[in-house]
């Protein structure tokens, strides 16, 4: 019997000036096959099952001079509201949760998806809605696969960490909406800054799991990962 799709709303986030990339102008717009990395996320966004729309957060300079030239795109593959980014990935999830409510107040989850992961696997996506709609949250990511050393400020190694227990965080990230709501007023009332969503919940102690996806969802953050996109972009076209 097949399981009817859990609603959700994608806050996906594309605020960021992306300085490491060292491009002209924020990563985000960067293209793909003459799309936008934001483009191409938020179209593999709304191809996930349940999806009822997505609130993009982008800088103010991209509002008023490239959202207008590329809006109708972006409509189409269900962008529903484009929202000016706060000072922080913190505010600007404020920001497109207050935009989501608005708009969609029936979405059982809240997704957050960084716009420079165009990569993202749709079947573990799936999965971290799911967990996240009865267990409270979720978030993909995957095991590290080399040794890692702790070191000094001088770069001296001082003792092997055990990888047993590392997982390397990715997005989307996934949260049932009462919880999302609760963490973020928790974070706000007592001025927790996460470097992500799923640190914020750490914080004020909602449970979040673990789904394992492969490496090639890449986040785009420095030159030398463009030279990785060849060889990714089968993956934006299928439907896993």
């Amino acid at each position: 019997m097949s399981h009817q799709p859990i609603s959700f709303v994608a806050l996906i986030l594309a605020a960021g000036q992306g300085r490491r990339m060292g491009a002209n102008q924020p990563k985000a717009w960067l293209e793909i096959e003459g799309k936008s990395v934001l483009h191409w996320s938020a179209e593999r966004m709304a191809r996930v099952p349940g999806h009822l729309g997505t609130i993009l957060t982008v800088d103010g300079t991209s509002l008023k001079e490239r959202i207008p030239g590329q809006r109708a795109a972006l409509e189409s593959v269900g962008v529903l509201e484009f929202v000016k980014g706060g000072a922080s990935r913190q505010e600007s999830c404020e920001l497109a949760f207050a935009a989501a409510e608005s708009r969609l107040p029936e979405a059982r989850v809240l997704l957050v998806h960084d716009a420079a992961r165009p990569f993202f696997p749709l079947s573990e996506t799936a999965e971290a809605i799911r967990l996240a709609a009865e267990k409270g949250g979720a978030l993909l990511g995957h095991r590290t696969r080399d040794t890692l050393k702790r070191i000094d400020a001088q770069g001296l190694v001082l003792s092997t960490v055990d990888r047993s227990e590392i997982f390397q965080a990715a997005t989307p990230q996934c949260f049932r909406r009462d919880l999302f709501e609760r963490m973020l007023s928790i974070a706000r009332e007592n001025g927790i800054q996460g470097t992500d969503e799923a640190g914020l919940a750490e914080a004020c102690g909602i449970p979040v799991h673990a789904v394992e996806c492969p490496s090639t969802n890449l986040k785009l953050t420095w030159p030398e990962d463009l030279s990785l996109v060849p060889s990714l972009i089968p993956l934006l076209h299928t439907d896993s």
